[in-house]
Order: structure tokens, then sequence, then C-alpha cells
């Protein structure tokens, strides 16, 4: 798709960033604020994959740039109508005990849809991209039918009444952010991960423009590589991570230690996968590079069960704790596109321009950075709060 509408870096960015984002947090935010209903949540999850989908198939119809951001604004208002549904079944359905557990192993869809996707860009070399997108939405909508079919609306009972009023019932958003964002800790856990999503997008965003720039002859072969990193190192991570931080946490209570353990797997993972990402873009081959990238992704992705798992237990507005975490991720698309303006040029006076490699190993690795500091801070303010 890029080769053929011949986008610039820059257009190219803005379409994997703001493009996506601008819709995506709004309609984030409102269906945070519905899905509490079980209801909403059904029909929210099926009409956002049928739209997506459909979204999809009209990509081949886009002769160029502004037919593309028009698409892509759909999309993400498409995608926040899924996205904080399934984590409000399971903060519904699972007790504390559980809920790293849980929100870990429903996070590993995200690295199986990753490595499906890779796999998709290595079939459009094969096959061509508007075929590939043709599949592809097609597929989204036969998902979409079957959860028409088969997904269960959960009940939750009124403990109080059985009966809500209709005052009851109509959300208010602003209220419900305010009250989400008066838990210190939860504020900085979406600051956090609004960096470590940078770190995650921009990797996705750009790591096969520098890998297949890099290393030409290996194009085919990064696709397949990538595509089986991405889905079993990403998926064995956030299993792992889960079962890691409940550990963790267990182990904080019973010792009555300064820190809620659910925060050393984000925290750790995200620091010490900021230091192996530096040497991901310097491998000195191909080979190395995939070793390393394995690595990296088998440290860092253990991040996402845990952290959704605090958000969603420091609060009765899980919708919308969701929808605030969606929106960071939203946020977050923006650096693709920042990294995009800012290759080739000068900076810090500095006559030589940025390079690809370097904006992409020293921003992804800062980011990674930012966020560990962040998660570790969150940790300790968790604590405090519980004293």
């Amino acid at each position: 798709l890029n080769e053929s509408i011949q986008l610039t870096s820059t257009e190219y960015g803005l379409l994997a960033g703001l493009g996506f984002t601008s819709l995506f947090c709004v309609g984030s935010l409102y269906f945070g604020s519905i899905i509490d209903d079980p209801k909403v949540r059904k029909s929210s999850t099926v009409a956002g994959t049928a739209l997506t989908s459909l979204l999809v198939l009209a990509l081949p119809l886009c002769n160029n740039f502004y037919d593309l951001i028009v698409v892509r604004l759909l999309t993400g208002l498409a995608c926040s109508a899924i996205s904080p549904a399934g984590y409000t079944w399971i903060s519904d359905n699972c007790d504390k005990d559980e809920q790293e557990e849980s929100n870990s192993f429903f996070s590993t869809s995200v690295y199986i849809g990753g490595g499906l996707a890779s796999l998709a860009g290595g079939a459009a070399t094969s096959f061509g991209w508007e075929n590939v997108c043709y599949a592809v939405g097609a597929a989204g909508l036969g998902i979409a039918a079957a959860g028409s079919r088969y997904i269960t609306d959960i009940q939750v009972e009124d403990d109080k009444t059985g009966v809500e009023s209709e005052e009851q019932a109509r959300p208010n958003i602003t209220e419900d952010i305010q009250e989400v964002m008066s838990d210190r800790t939860a504020q900085i856990i979406y600051l956090a991960s609004l960096f470590r999503f940078s770190a995650g997008l921009t990797i996705g965003v750009w790591a096969a423009t520098y890998f297949k720039g890099n290393y030409p002859d290996f194009v085919t072969e990064y696709s397949a590589i990538n595509a089986l990193i991405v889905s079993v190192a990403g998926l064995v991570s956030a299993s792992l991570g889960g079962t890691i931080s409940k550990g963790l946490r267990k182990f904080e209570e019973d010792k009555g230690g300064g820190f809620d353990g659910r925060m050393w797997v984000p925290a750790v993972g995200s620091a010490l996968g900021g230091a192996v990402w530096l040497f991901v873009v310097g491998g000195g081959s191909f080979q190395a590079s995939m070793v390393l990238l394995t690595l990296e992704y088998l440290i860092a992705e253990s991040w996402f069960g845990p952290t959704v798992s605090y958000l969603q237990s420091s609060t009765t507005k899980g919708g919308v704790a969701q929808g605030l975490f969606t929106v960071t991720a939203g946020l977050s698309n923006v650096s693709p596109g920042i990294l995009g303006a800012l290759v080739g040029t000068v900076i810090l006076g500095n006559d030589v321009p940025l390079q690809l490699q370097d904006g992409l190993g020293w921003g992804v690795s800062g980011c990674y950075t930012v966020a560990a500091l962040l998660f570790w801070k969150a940790g300790t303010e968790a604590n405090q709060k519980e004293a």
C-alpha cells in the first residue's frame, strides 16, 4: 500500500498516528463509559468488528493520502468500540486473585494478531496487498457474525435494589473520568502506559522499514520470522507476566513490603526491554538482530496484564478505566509520526541529519526507560495508599 500510493515518511507516520488516534481517543472514552452495561458490550464489540472489517475492504479503493486518512479515522472510531469490552468482562467474572493471569491471557490475542498481520505483510508480496485486504476483511466479517451468534451477555445484579433508575443508568463521562483519575497511582500508571505504548507502537510501525532497508536480502525471511517472534514470544511473555505478577503481588502482601508487587513486572520488563532494544538495532547481522528481537519481546511484553489488573481493581468504573487506558494507546500513535517527521532532519545543531537507526534505537529505548521509572513510582505510591 505504501509503495503503491507512494506515501512520504511524514504521510505514513500521520496515517499510523494521528489519522488513527483522533477518533479512537474520543470513541474510547464514550464506549468506555457505557460498556459497564453488559447489554451494550456485545453490540459494541460486534458492530465495531464489522465496521473495522468493512473499512479494511475499502482500502483497495483508496487512490491517495486523503482517501486513506478518511478510512483510518473511521477505523480508529470502529476499534474504540471493541477494545474496552473484553477487560470489563474479565473484571466482572474473575476474582481478584485471578485478575493478572486472566488479563494476561486475554492480551495474548494482541500478539497472535500481530503475528498474523506480519504474515499478511509477507503475503502481500506474493498475492498483492489488495487481495490480502479482501481476505482479511472477509474473515473479520465472519468473526463479527460468529460473535453476534455466540457471545453471551453478562448479567450483573445490582445488589442494592436490583433495579437502576434511569438517572443511575445514564453514564456521566466527566464524573466517571474524575472518579477514575482521583487515584494517584492510576494517574502515574496511565502516564507510564503512554510511554510504554509509544515504544511498542514505534517498533511496530518502523521496524519493518528499518530491517528491510538494512537487510534487503532478507525481506521475505523477515516477514515470516517477525510473525513468529511477535506471536510466539509475545504470547509467552504476556502469559508469564500474569503468573509472575500474581506471585510477586502475593509475596509483597505476605511480607508487608513497600511496593505493589504487580508493578515489578512492567517496571523491570520495560527497563530491560529498552536496554536490549539498543542492541537489536545495532546488531551486526540479520540473524543476531532477530535473536535479540526475540529476547526483547520475551522480556518487555509481560506488562499488559498486571497493569490492567491494577486499573480495573482501583475503581468501580471499569469501563471508563479501560477506556482511558485505551486512550493512552491511541495518544501514543503520534510517536511513529514524530519519528517519521524527524528522520532526515538536523537535530540539536548537528550538521548530520537524524538516521532511522539512531532515531528508532534511542527514541524507543528512551520511552522504555521513562515507562520503567514511572511504573516503579506507581508501585511505591500504591503501597503508600494502602498503608
